[in-house]
């Protein structure tokens, strides 16, 4: 199917809200309650049946005078709008095409943020069965002091095959009985940065459990990986599932395809992600796959370098995973994804685990996970001075004589203002030339950590957290936790 009737069966089938009946039908996020970026130039989009040539005009509540553009051969319409600074007072659109006329009320301008990743990502604040998001209760009844200053839309899960122009996705008020719904790392990254920022902020969140980095990457990146099938009969009947959610998680592409390139079009300030558990049995692959990812996104929302923060995998005992070292060479690949291209920063997360949480995957406390995220931007994306959000990394090693025999002394880069402990240090394992690993004590001088076993006469290296399950307790003063790491090279 080509050209407008491929446009207007998809319309037909995820626009419901907009195509009852309708001449105007908006493009995806463009609607009621939405955020727009502020003080720049966002595109409002969407198609008439009237075809090509159509003239459509726009109106907004903040700008004088009107707009006009001309419907293009596929009846597609699209506005270049410039925004004011952020404000709470909420603003209305009005588009016409001289038989109709769109209303477009409760608009806001503000900071736009896209939300997306696996299943930590897409946990709503309500938690999901089993898996609770701690003190839920409290903080969705909380949730109504944010009415008016945080909006959210969810997109829906809609995989394809191919590229496709349009998703449903609504934009909503935070109340309780929304915000119940809502992805929480989200929830609580937004509310968070509209105290600190004072002004509206909007949550974009499309996320899906159980996908890997290859499923939000485009086709054209994925065709190059050995392995990837893009031909098999799951991949090409994605959309057809029936009910939709018994779709194969595991395939390359169909979710960039149907949750991710319709909404490129939406002016955003930045990314935030959590995933990397699918992944976990090739996280040599990982780094390279997901720095990809990345950079297409960037280049096809065309804003350049955005922001974009990620979250390191929780401790947890993959029980799945092929090797039981993968885990902590997963959180070494994302890691290094940081330094590979600007404007990119990870959250640590070995300590936001409960004692029990061994075996559970969906960790409690998303509270934590939101708002370090939200220090990321604030501190990096806003330049707000004052905000710690740079954590503790391993720099070098060197091996000293003392009266007790050999020790290791560690520097870290952000840790000048020294550690949050002096005693009771867990994490620490160090080995000789025999590479066997042994539980290592640990000691604070200043901004370096001394490191020794009475096992190990010569030390040649040492890990921190340096597996699937283990919480480590060391942080920077500022309350970061030291990132897990290994001084080694070895294979495991």
């Amino acid at each position: 199917m080509k050209g407008i009737g491929k446009i207007i069966v998809l319309l037909m089938a995820f626009v419901a809200p907009f195509s009852s009946g309708a001449r105007i039908i908006c493009g995806p996020l463009v609607g009621d309650n939405m955020v727009l970026q502020q003080q720049t130039e966002v595109k409002l989009w969407g198609w008439t049946d009237h075809g090509a040539g159509t003239n459509i005009v726009l109106r907004s509540s903040w700008n004088k005078g009107e707009m006009k553009v001309k419907a293009d051969a596929k009846g597609r319409w699209e506005f270049h709008v410039s925004t004011p600074k952020a404000s709470f007072e909420p603003q209305t659109i009005t588009i016409s095409d001289g038989n109709e006329t769109k209303t477009l009320s409760d608009v806001l301008i503000g900071e736009v943020w896209l939300a997306s990743g696996q299943s930590n990502m897409e946990m709503p604040l309500h938690g999901f069965a089993g898996c609770p998001v701690e003190n839920s209760a409290q903080h969705i009844l909380e949730s109504i002091r944010y009415k008016g200053r945080l909006h959210f839309c969810t997109v829906a899960f809609s995989p394809h095959p191919e590229e496709v122009d349009t998703v449903t996705a609504v934009w909503q008020d935070c109340v309780p009985a929304t915000a119940r719904d809502f992805c929480a790392v989200g929830y609580f990254f937004g509310i968070r940065l509209t105290e600190a920022l004072g002004c509206p902020v909007g949550i974009i969140n499309s996320s899906l459990g159980a996908t890997r980095v290859e499923g939000w990457t485009p086709r054209d990146i994925v065709s190059t990986y050995p392995g990837e099938n893009l031909n098999s009969e799951a991949y090409l009947g994605a959309h057809l599932v029936r009910p939709a959610y018994n779709v194969e998680r595991s395939l390359p592409c169909v979710f960039y395809n149907g949750m991710i390139h319709p909404i490129e079009p939406y002016t955003i300030r930045g990314f935030l992600w959590y995933q990397a558990e699918a992944n976990i049995n090739t996280p040599w692959l990982y780094t390279e796959r997901f720095v990809r990812m990345v950079q297409s996104w960037r280049e096809r929302w065309g804003l350049g370098d955005l922001p974009f923060y990620y979250v390191e995998i929780c401790p947890y005992d993959y029980y799945w995973a092929k090797d039981k070292a993968t885990a902590a060479l997963m959180r070494e690949a994302q890691y290094r994804a940081s330094e590979m291209l600007p404007n990119m920063g990870m959250v640590c997360t070995n300590d936001l685990v409960k004692d029990y949480e061994y075996w559970q995957i969906h960790p409690c406390m998303k509270k934590e996970v939101g708002e370090r995220l939200c220090l990321w931007a604030l501190g990096d994306t806003y330049a707000m001075k004052g905000i710690d959000y740079r954590y503790p990394t391993y720099r070098s090693m060197e091996v000293e004589a003392t009266s007790r025999g050999k020790q290791v002394r560690l520097s870290f880069d952000n840790a000048e203002d020294g550690f949050n402990r002096n005693v009771g240090i867990e994490g620490f394992e160090v080995c000789g030339p025999d590479s066997i690993w042994h539980k290592a004590s640990a000691g604070i001088n200043g901004s370096h950590v001394t490191i020794r076993s009475d096992d190990v006469s010569e030390p040649i290296a040492v890990r921190y957290a340096f597996k699937s399950f283990q919480p480590g307790n060391l942080k920077a003063n500022s309350g970061l936790p030291v990132i897990p790491f290994r001084t080694d090279n070895f294979n495991r």
